[in-house]
């Protein structure tokens, strides 16, 4: 038998060429878009994280402000029934008394940091707790939703809770800072 030889002429190795061209050029394409896209993706997760951090750095600054309230009502009235009421009526601007809670919001955008602390007895450290930190992107809380939080009790600071502890007493009995279930406390600078 004869063997055949199977010869390629100039025409196919510049066919081979081409497509080796054209498949290069096409993933040069696909590299670029996903290049792009992967900017545009950074670019937005770092003004996503820069207004996350704006929203929280806010809300410890209202923090603050109600910090500095508290520490005068406490200094100026240190019954429980008294100091409550002098909190409820300097309250700064946009926050909102409910019971031993205070709720405020705060928004840039699109996004809202919905907050509430809960208030300590006067004189007691840390002066308030935090019990809601939770950021939404849509206008979600709604008047009705303050009456939706758990219900510390209409009970004085020295009265007994529903659960049988002390108004105010830590849940999991943590040191002064806030306890050891990563709550954040507010504790104020200027005690003296």
């Amino acid at each position: 038998m004869r063997k055949q030889r199977i010869a390629f002429g100039p025409g196919a190795s510049s066919l081979i060429l081409i497509a080796v061209v054209l498949a290069l050029s096409v993933l040069t394409v696909l590299t670029m878009i996903s290049a792009r896209t992967d900017e545009a993706l950074s670019l937005r997760s770092v003004e996503t994280r820069q207004e996350v951090y704006g929203l929280f750095a806010q809300g410890e600054r209202s923090l603050a402000k109600l910090d500095a309230v508290l520490v005068r009502a406490g200094k100026d009235h240190p019954a429980a029934a008294d100091y409550l009421a002098a909190v409820g009526e300097s309250l700064p601007e946009g926050m909102r008394m409910q019971h031993d809670q205070v709720l405020w919001e705060e928004k840039t955008g699109e996004r809202t940091l919905e907050c509430a602390v809960r208030l300590n007895a006067p004189g007691e450290e840390p002066r308030a707790v935090w019990t809601l930190h939770r950021l939404s992107e849509a206008d979600i809380w709604e008047e009705d939703e303050f009456d939706s939080f758990a219900d510390f009790g209409d009970a004085d600071f020295g009265e007994e809770a529903e659960d049988g502890e002390n108004f105010g007493a830590e849940e999991d009995g943590g040191d002064e800072a806030g306890g050891s279930n990563g709550e954040e406390t507010a504790q104020g600078e200027d005690d003296a």
